[in-house]
């Protein structure tokens, strides 16, 4: 099969992230792992892409193969942490509808959050792969996961050769569901309006490389399957 060019590097991030899951509301929980979404997101900005609705620009972004690893998946697992927070924000009432406005306070929420998270990630396809080397080296806008205030260090960038082939050993999440992996529905890519989200079960195995009964296809990454 054809080599093509694929691009590695680490994330971490800087104190407390949260990837909220979709269906979360006064508990507001986190995905283990960065959605495929956010990872997404994250090169839009250091390409410095458009923001929704101005939602074409980032099209080719969908083209993109994405691989995930955490790096301290015990630790991230071990740390962390529910706190309680309050939403500031007040619900004003028009005068119209009440003799003088009203403001009601939001009700507390519990917010979980993941501590000094790493995760290595694995990008191939979609012929942006040596810009994007670049950009993240000097980005358009500033870097976050999770919400805007997650900043994020971008670490250890590889640009190297990729090709498709098969392996029973894998060195990231998987597709699918397998045994003895924490098993997850995720986000994955947004439909061409931006406005429907497309979500895929993956499976994160507790230590990596995880050793399959049977090959599958993957990507590899110089001694890395992904």
């Amino acid at each position: 099969m054809n080599d093509m060019e694929g691009l590695t590097f680490e994330i971490e991030g800087i104190n407390f992230t949260c990837f909220r899951r979709a269906a979360s509301t006064s508990v507001i929980l986190t995905y283990p792992i960065p959605p495929f979404t956010t990872i997404r997101g994250l090169i839009a900005s250091c390409l410095g892409l458009p923001r929704f609705p101005d939602y074409d620009a980032q099209l080719v972004l969908q083209n993109l193969k994405i691989g995930i690893q955490p790096l301290n998946l015990r630790e991230i697992e071990k740390n962390k942490t529910v706190e309680i927070c309050r939403l500031l924000k007040m619900i004003e009432r028009e005068a119209a509808v009440r003799p003088k406005l009203y403001s009601f306070p939001s009700a507390p929420l519990f917010k979980e959050f993941l501590v000094n998270p790493k995760y290595k990630i694995y990008l191939c396809g979609g012929g942006l792969i040596r810009k994007i080397y670049e950009k993240l080296q000097d980005p358009e806008r500033p870097l976050y996961i999770g919400q805007s205030d997650d900043m994020v260090d971008t670490l250890r960038l590889n640009l190297l050769e990729t090709k498709e082939t098969y392996s029973n050993q894998i060195h990231s999440v998987l597709k699918g569901i397998y045994e003895r992996c924490e098993v997850v529905k995720i986000p994955y890519k947004f439909s061409e309006d931006g406005k429907n989200l497309e979500e895929i079960t993956v499976s994160i195995p507790q230590s990596f490389p995880i050793f399959l009964d049977k090959e599958i296809k993957c990507y590899q990454f110089d001694s890395e399957y992904v």
